[in-house]
């Protein structure tokens, strides 16, 4: 998974729509990939209905596609839209699908808002992307705050996925607005963001996906990006191929010569990390005393 600032993304980005990859393209390629998340993560948990906080950007617009997808498979998918008209597009096509849709400024008491995720068993955060600039708006930081206390008093809260990254992150320092809302997963799109993985917003990410919106990846902008996010796909591609008629000879042998009577820890974290890292045998030189409790 590719590293980049907000401004590089936004280099992919204009670079894909000028080469034939148009915007609606990419949005309507996130918000599939991010609906069928979605489904394969309620595969085991028979979950129905899902709660999008809709803001007024292309996380708004990736989340919209997600629900229409979803309502078309059969979900109660409700949108809760900050700054974002009925008369939107991709809200028409929500509303086609059968899903429905609350406007903000008419829940001035935010009842709608917290009975949608008092039931709700997923929560879309699409209220805010990658460009925000804190402090937030009031009027997008009022919804996250309620939200986040409605939730936080839940004694089974929804599950909860940021749509490309948690509303209020800046995602080049990873700075984080008081009203952020913790995910349990964050499903970005096309690359990881770097504010993603530094503190204190890498407390809210989650765990983290990817979507592929489409970018071939021969562009410039995409292909010279020279830094990857170290994830399990990467790390396998990197190791030698583990034989089947292979024993431990084959691997290599280790010795560690660590610890003391009064400090084993070393040496037992030591050999265990290179058994874990893949050596075939490994030896402890310790002092005759640990040998019974190593």
């Amino acid at each position: 998974m590719k590293l980049v600032t907000v401004a590089q993304m936004r280099a992919i980005e204009k670079e894909a729509d000028a080469n034939g990859l148009p915007y609606a393209e990419m949005m309507e390629n996130a918000g599939r990939g991010l609906a069928e998340i979605v489904n394969e993560i309620a595969f085991d948990e028979e979950w129905g209905e899902v709660l999008g906080l809709v803001g007024p950007g292309n996380n708004g617009g990736d989340t919209l596609v997600a629900l229409t997808h979803l309502a078309e498979e059969g979900w109660h998918a409700y949108a809760y839209l900050v700054k974002r008209k009925k008369n939107d597009e991709y809200v028409t096509r929500l509303l086609a699908a059968g899903g429905e849709v609350t406007l903000a400024e008419d829940d001035g008491d935010f009842h709608a808002l917290t009975a949608h995720l008092e039931s709700a068993e997923v929560v879309l955060d699409g209220l805010l992307g990658t460009g925000i600039k804190l402090p937030l708006k009031a009027e997008i930081a009022a919804v996250l705050e309620h939200s986040l206390f409605v939730l936080e008093e839940m004694d089974e809260p929804p599950y909860i996925i940021a749509v490309d990254c948690p509303s209020g992150v800046d995602c080049d320092s990873g700075e984080v607005a008081l009203e952020c809302i913790p995910a349990d997963l964050t499903v970005t799109m096309a690359a990881v963001k770097q504010g993603l993985l530094k503190l204190p917003a890498f407390e809210f990410v989650g765990e983290l996906a990817l979507v592929d919106i489409g970018q071939p990846d021969d562009f410039a902008s995409f292909y010279e990006l020279k830094t990857e996010v170290a994830d399990d796909e990467l790390v396998a591609g990197l190791l030698p191929e583990r034989r089947l008629d292979s024993h431990k000879g084959t691997f290599g042998t280790a010795l560690i010569a660590a610890g003391s009577l009064n400090y084993t820890g070393a040496a037992l974290l030591a050999g265990t990390a290179a058994y874990r890292i893949g050596a075939g045998l490994v030896t402890l030189a310790v002092s005759e005393p640990l040998h019974a409790v190593l």
